[in-house]
């Protein structure tokens, strides 16, 4: 062998040099940092139809930023407030009570308001739209269970106010449990939460549920839900002549912020000058007028706040109806609902998302993916209606 031989190394080749990387280092810092985090290939080389960018197709967007907000609002009230059943109701009352406090838990209650009305108006745009045509059934699915889970949250939420409108979500929890045989499984007993120790025990269940389970679900579900729309596609609106112009996702995502600061703003502002009380205390505190009484919220004329209130509704229909207990309205049209909305796509028969009104509206392939949808907003609206209807029961 020649003495000339190269001799072998351990030294790892460099690695090349991408063309992206050279472009970014002829930019500014700003524009190499966002580099970086990979903004250019997540937001600037994304394209989408420029007829994608106005409000109903932002409305997702809006939807996602008002849920980051909500969870970050919520994340800043676990640093007062304590799931205990005898203090949880004062925390919240001395929340109210405060100037700053009381804009962060009232920002994040009428948020949650906007984000009912957000998922309804987004799936109604979907809908129509045939959003989940052309391969995009996972999608519906994915959106179905991220409106699962915000009701999950608003549900759980709804108990961390504990006054006696709170007190009344593990009560019909536990109704519920016992109207399908679960109760004993659960250890879950509406009598058993006239006791202080039994009632913590369910308040931080469902704390637990509210600030961690729901809230890491619904964020993975979300993020799935976003990437499933970035591999499959947009659907075109059928309202506006077809465009074959593609724009860059940095102009859909301005619009996100605009109409979300449009909205956000206006929760705001209902959060600083709309005063809210903490309402009365939960039945089983010493301190509450109804501190004794073993009937249920319900039945004490309490009502949900408007995003669950459609299934007090349901209940007050089974009770018009003979049905006992009660609860079995709202078990049937939960699960009602959940049918309808899952099956809509295997209904609708057509194949590409609707390029016309008359594809939209073509009842021959569309009509039980109409059926389906009409049936649940029959259950949700007569619920809202019954409920707003009706003081007792």
């Amino acid at each position: 062998m020649s003495g000339d031989a190269e001799q072998p190394t351990n030294e790892a080749a460099p690695a090349p040099v991408t063309q992206a990387a050279q472009e970014s280092e002829g930019k500014g810092w700003w524009s190499r940092t966002i580099d970086q985090f990979g903004y250019q290939q997540l937001v600037t080389d994304y394209k989408i139809p420029v007829n994608t960018n106005g409000l109903l197709y932002s409305l997702g967007g809006v939807l996602a930023i008002a849920l980051a907000f909500e969870i970050v609002t919520g994340m800043l009230l676990t640093y007062l407030y304590v799931p205990d059943a005898n203090l949880a109701y004062g925390i919240t009352a001395g929340m109210l009570a405060s100037t700053g406090w009381s804009i962060v838990l009232n920002f994040h209650f009428w948020n949650a308001f906007l984000i009912f009305g957000l998922v309804f108006v987004h799936m109604l745009r979907t809908f129509f739209s045939g959003g989940y045509r052309g391969g995009k059934t996972g999608l519906w699915l994915i959106g179905v269970g991220l409106a699962g889970f915000v009701f999950l949250l608003s549900v759980t939420g709804e108990a961390l106010h504990w006054d006696e409108v709170g007190f009344g979500v593990p009560w019909n929890i536990g109704e519920a449990l016992e109207a399908v045989g679960l109760a004993g499984l659960f250890n879950y007993s509406p009598e058993g939460l006239l006791d202080i120790a039994t009632a913590s025990e369910k308040l931080s269940q469902l704390y637990t549920l509210h600030i961690s389970i729901v809230a890491i679900v619904l964020g993975l579900f979300m993020i799935w839900h976003l990437m499933l729309v970035r591999f499959k596609g947009i659907s075109q609106p059928f309202w506006v002549v077809a465009s074959s112009v593609m724009g860059s996702f940095s102009k859909h995502l301005r619009s996100w912020i605009i109409y979300s600061s449009i909205l956000l703003g206006i929760v705001l502002l209902i959060s600083i000058f709309v005063p809210r009380d903490p309402g009365v205390a939960p039945q089983l505190i010493a301190s509450s007028p109804l501190f004794g009484v073993d009937d249920d919220p319900g039945g004490l004329a309490f009502k949900p706040n408007f995003p669950i209130s459609w299934t007090r509704g349901l209940n007050i229909v089974a009770a018009q109806l003979g049905i006992d207990p009660d609860i079995w309205g709202t078990v049937v049209g939960m699960a009602l609902l959940v049918l309808v909305l899952v099956i809509i796509p295997f209904v609708d028969r057509g194949k590409l998302a609707p390029a016309t009104v008359k594809e939209a509206f073509d009842w021959r392939k569309r009509g039980w993916a109409f059926a389906a949808m009409a049936i649940f907003w029959i259950v949700v609206v007569g619920g809202l209606a019954v409920n707003f209807f009706t003081a007792e029961g």
